[in-house]
């Protein structure tokens, strides 16, 4: 998340993982940017999802902001 969000101070809150198949791993991760105040004109609150394919990262999707 942080690197697809250069510059941007985000403190993550929450991480999970599950596995659909044998080498699949998905990966969800919340964060809240601590540069932003929550009534701010960009998105205080931020995750993403990421999936695994052996050690391939396959797919990457925001699931909260950044910029909405």
């Amino acid at each position: 998340m942080q690197a697809a969000f250069p510059g941007a101070d985000i403190d993550i809150t929450k991480r999970q993982s599950s596995s659909p198949g044998i080498d699949t791993v998905i990966a969800a991760v919340e964060g809240v940017r601590a540069d932003m105040p929550p009534n701010g004109p960009l998105r205080h609150d931020l995750a993403v999802e990421c999936r695994f394919d052996g050690d391939v990262l396959t797919g990457f999707r925001w699931t909260a902001g950044p910029l909405h």
